[in-house]
């Protein structure tokens, strides 16, 4: 039988990029100010609103096929020190992919609430735990609708720590991420993007905000 891969599209359709999976290796509710203000950077150029719930992240294998409109994407980040960087689509700003030199191993990572999936395995991003929970008060998390286990990072040692029963989830959420590649997976990797996009074109959205 054969497996189609999923793949993620632009709101208005024209950019898609097809990963080497039908499921993600992860996915977690993210409270993180990181991907609040990803997104809402591309709100204000015109992109989708952003919902005032936590982000379900996925994580998926660093290699994608673009499919359609590689040359409408553009790369961001939100200040020039951060290791997050981001792939959006210049044609309606939607956030296409993230990745993080350290947190996501052999990964990249989608949001749902951006763009739309295709041929997604059945409940396969079903979010297992919530990380940076801690950057929401008690009332908001109270509020959200699953309830999942918090985990996020000490800010004074730069320890991961979180609530009862984290401990496992995260080290499974590492293994996962730090997995070799599909040996048959097709595409390009994240920084092989980059340097097709050029490296001195990334935006620095802090810089903007001074001009």
């Amino acid at each position: 039988k054969t497996v189609i891969m999923a793949s993620i599209k632009c709101n208005c359709g024209k950019v898609e990029l097809k990963f080497p999976t039908h499921a993600p290796r992860v996915s977690t509710e993210c409270c993180c100010n990181n991907c609040k203000e990803r997104l809402e950077y591309l709100a204000r150029l015109g992109g989708p609103s952003v919902p005032d719930t936590p982000f379900v992240a996925s994580k998926w294998p660093n290699c994608v096929e673009i499919i359609s409109g590689g040359n409408l994407l553009f790369a961001y980040k939100l200040n020039p020190t951060t290791q997050f960087c981001n792939m959006a689509s210049s044609c309606c700003y939607t956030f296409m992919l993230g990745r993080h030199s350290e947190y996501d191993g052999n990964c990249v990572t989608a949001q749902g609430e951006a763009a739309t999936y295709s041929n997604l395995a059945e409940g396969s991003i079903k979010p297992y735990a919530r990380f940076f929970s801690n950057q929401w008060s008690p009332e908001r998390i109270q509020k959200c609708e699953r309830k999942l286990i918090g985990i996020w990072v000490d800010e004074s040692t730069g320890e991961i720590v979180g609530e009862e029963g984290y401990k496992d989830l995260f080290e499974a959420h590492i293994e996962n991420i730090s997995r070799p590649l599909p040996s048959d997976a097709v595409g390009v990797k994240f920084d092989e993007i980059l340097e097709k996009l050029g490296r001195d074109n990334i935006i620095i959205v802090s810089d903007e905000k001074k001009s």
